[in-house]
């Protein structure tokens, strides 16, 4: 199972869980819950590939065998990890809204959401 459908699939199982709680903010806070793990998760890839990438030149630099280009190449990424961390923790600190929940087809967004 892709992982795309496994995130989604425990959302599922979140929301109807607090549903059965027979509360909106039960079912949001799951919701939430499994959103959190999951920009979580996807943060700590994206920064663990940068991360990992300029391990390995910081490495071969300090046993003295990088070229300028190599040199150049490590302050980029250096710099692009930093501004990534700092987009991802401001994007995670922004509140989330009722619009970021997603709707039942058939609903418009301005109905309020029912759960069954």
């Amino acid at each position: 199972m892709s992982r795309s459908k496994q995130i989604w699939r425990e959302l599922g199982h979140a929301v109807r869980d607090a549903a059965k709680e027979g509360t909106l903010e039960s079912a949001r806070a799951a919701y939430f819950s499994v959103y959190d793990r999951g920009y979580d998760k996807a943060a700590q890839t994206c920064l663990g590939v940068l991360s990992d990438a300029t391990e390995e030149l910081l490495a071969r630099m300090k046993s003295g065998s990088l070229s300028k280009q190599e040199q150049a190449l490590y302050a980029r990424l250096t710099e692009l990890t930093a501004e990534m961390d700092e987009r991802l923790r401001n994007a995670y600190q922004e509140d989330p809204t009722r619009d970021a929940l997603p709707q039942p087809s058939g609903t418009h967004p301005d109905q309020p959401t029912r759960l069954p």
